[in-house]
């Protein structure tokens, strides 16, 4: 589902992975989903991923993407995600705003206490990770 955005807006496909992979975290977008069970989708990349996936999506050159559009970046990988999980689970709330989180610092949140799916983009030296989370309690 994911990938039917990804792909048409920064020529970007996600597989599945059975972990999570160690990835330097320059910076995290987490974007929450309120429901009967509290999803989160956080979006994580190393910077010269950030750099190169916001290169594409905003169609500029590496040297001209900044800071803000490496999170912009990431918010709308995390925006996009979030959507297509809300509607797989027929999830009827409203979404937030992702939030960014620098470094490896703990996200927290619903979610952090069990991760339901990740995926994994390897393309072009762009290494990103989604996760899709839920609270098990």
């Amino acid at each position: 589902m994911v990938n039917s955005v990804t792909t048409t807006m920064m020529n970007v496909r996600f597989v599945l992975a059975n972990s999570p992979q160690n990835i330097d975290p320059f910076r995290r977008a987490v974007l929450p989903i309120t429901g009967v069970i509290p999803v989160a989708v956080v979006v994580t990349g190393d910077e010269a991923s950030c750099q190169k996936l916001g290169s594409r999506l905003f169609c500029v050159d590496l040297q001209d993407v900044d800071i803000s559009m490496m999170e912009d970046t990431l918010r709308e990988l995390a925006n996009i995600t979030a959507g297509q999980v809300k509607r797989a689970m027929s999830i009827d709330s409203a979404l937030g705003l992702p939030r960014i989180v620098i470094g490896s610092a703990p996200w927290g949140g619903p979610g952090s206490g069990q991760q339901l799916i990740v995926l994994r983009a390897d393309v072009d030296d762009i290494h990103l990770e989604v996760q899709v989370a839920a609270d098990a309690s």
